[in-house]
């Protein structure tokens, strides 16, 4: 089932790269912070990170997405969870006004690497998965930047992500 998942947005992604040449779409890149929810929120602290995400207008007012980040969540001191998130995603946007100006509404599929490692007595031991990702989104685009709010749903590792980015070309 993961593996399906994993190709389905894979080739997503390279179908979605492919369409780049016929649209001129816009590189982004910027900061992230992450505030885990629920009972990822009791094991892990504040997420600090960073993505770069591709974008290309499909009309005047829908625009797709491909974004690649890394996330580190800080550890809680009961715990001692190290936690790291790699995001590959891919989705849409739709601008309230046109393409690349004012607010939007989006949303992104695809899946997180997820490494947790943790130390018990003295030993550390670790663990890698991937698992599946959707975030629902909104955001505003001025100019050159880019702020969005999302609420990544990854399995048991839920969180509420802030994202302001510079925009690279455009106006």
């Amino acid at each position: 089932m993961k593996l399906k998942t994993i190709l389905l947005v894979a080739f997503a992604l390279v179908t979605l790269s492919a369409t780049s040449s016929l649209a001129q779409g816009r590189f982004s890149v910027g900061p992230e912070l992450a505030l885990p929810m629920g009972d990822f929120g009791d094991v892990s602290g504040v997420g600090f990170g960073a993505s770069v995400r591709y974008e290309g207008a499909i009309n005047e007012n829908l625009n797709w997405m491909g974004t690649v980040g890394f996330l580190t969540f800080s550890e809680k001191d009961d715990f001692g969870v190290k936690i790291s998130q790699i995001p590959i995603q891919a989705g849409i946007k739709y601008y309230f006004t046109e393409s690349y100006s004012g607010f939007y509404a989006g949303a992104e599929l695809g899946f997180h690497i997820v490494k947790a490692k943790v130390d018990v007595f003295g030993e550390s031991m670790s663990t890698s998965e991937t698992e599946f990702g959707f975030a629902p989104q909104v955001g505003y685009h001025l100019a050159n930047i880019d702020i969005a709010l999302r609420y990544q749903i990854v399995s048991d590792a839920d969180y509420v992500g802030v994202r302001l980015a510079y925009v690279f070309g455009g106006e």
